[in-house]
């Protein structure tokens, strides 16, 4: 399994996906499960993923839901042009779907508060900061415990 944290770190929000997979780093060593930082350099997460990769893609998204609200959808059941809140020109599920890529796995959305220049998340994130991490520590848990 991959977890691939994505997301701008001088976004606010947007960079929530990889400060939750660097949070998820010594948790998921027990595991074997490999974390990539991906940030905004999705060619790149592309060019490392395997075609027999299971992916667990965590970023930021803005649904309209509460800020915090996570969400989670297995990538089969997701369709190109997802609108999960990138600052990113195309975001890793088109390029999945673009190059005709069939990696099973999930989305995580972290739903944002606030998206704008800055290096600290919102005050609503950050105050949410520990009960996301767990949850979505409790997600994957889930996620491997069906595989």
């Amino acid at each position: 399994m991959k977890v691939i944290g994505i997301g701008n770190r001088i976004m606010t929000d947007d960079g929530i996906g990889v400060l939750v997979a660097e949070g998820l780093k010594d948790y998921m060593e027990e595991y074997d499960i490999e974390i990539m930082i991906g940030e905004t350099d999705v060619e790149t997460c592309l060019n490392q993923i395997r075609d027999e990769d299971f992916l667990v893609i965590i970023d930021a998204t803005l649904f309209d839901l509460a800020p915090g609200t996570i969400t989670n959808r297995e990538l089969s059941s997701i369709k190109s042009n997802y609108k999960s809140y990138s600052q990113h020109d195309i975001s890793l599920i088109d390029l999945l779907y673009r190059y005709g890529k069939k990696n099973k796995g999930y989305f995580i959305g972290i739903e944002a508060g606030e998206i704008g220049f800055g290096i600290d998340l919102s005050i609503e994130l950050q105050s949410k900061f520990c009960s996301i991490l767990e949850e979505v520590k409790n997600l994957i848990k889930d996620i491997l415990e069906e595989g």
